[in-house]
């Protein structure tokens, strides 16, 4: 029996010491929380949802992880689960001390920000935070119904877009990106300034520059 007992303590520990991806969430939509779950669903790690809010001194988006054991396709996976919801994700390690964070676990950081009532649709803006880095400071003009976008080829591709409640849209063939809008400080070499922000909500198959953040950041 007393065999048995310690057989059984050395298969939960073992199962313990499997990395688990501890998520931390605030602030996000239903909508936001449920693509959250699906995607990471999709990944390798099996990952906890805990009650705690994000803290204050992280980034909207964080991994946090050991530098005893880095799981790099692992993380990577997470991070680009990050950069599908809107987010440019930052990677922090941590010590072996922190043995919360031992033996490949990892902490995924997620904050929502407040979602602007009655927003202005700035004239001029530049794509952000693209899944795919080659779309990454697109120039992205506003007039009347219409959005365009200049491309990497130089050609412009013109969409149309709306208000629906708090979300701005752009409609490209039978697809819709949508985007929320928020105010961020955001850092730059002449210190933090403020912006206008319309974060992407979903992935879309095509075009992989709908999967942009637009941004402007007002340096005056």
């Amino acid at each position: 029996m007393k065999y048995g007992i310690l057989i059984g303590m050395l298969l939960f520990l073992t199962a313990c010491q499997h990395p688990t991806v501890y998520v931390y969430t605030e602030g996000l939509t239903v909508l936001q929380k449920q693509q959250l779950t699906e995607q990471l669903q999709q990944q390798t790690l099996p990952f906890q949802f805990t009650e705690l809010p994000v803290p204050k001194e992280f980034s909207a988006a964080t991994l946090l992880t050991s530098e005893d054991k880095i799981l790099t396709p692992e993380t990577e996976q997470l991070a680009n689960i990050m950069q599908a919801m809107g987010y440019q994700p930052q990677l922090n390690y941590v010590s072996v001390a922190n043995h919360h964070y031992s033996d490949g676990n990892i902490g995924f950081y997620l904050r929502g920000e407040q979602i602007e009532q009655g927003f202005d649709v700035p004239q001029q803006l530049r794509t952000t935070g693209c899944v795919e880095d080659r779309y990454n400071n697109l120039k992205v003009r506003f007039f009347d119904n219409l959005v365009e976008f200049t491309l990497l080829n130089g050609a412009r591709a013109q969409l149309v877009w709306l208000r629906y409640e708090n979300y701005l849209v752009i409609n490209y063939r039978n697809i819709s990106q949508s985007y929320t809008h928020s105010t961020p400080l955001v850092a730059t070499p002449f210190g933090e300034k403020p912006s206008d922000t319309f974060r992407y909500t979903a992935h879309v198959e095509s075009p992989q520059w709908l999967n942009c953040s637009l941004q402007v950041v007002y340096m005056d």
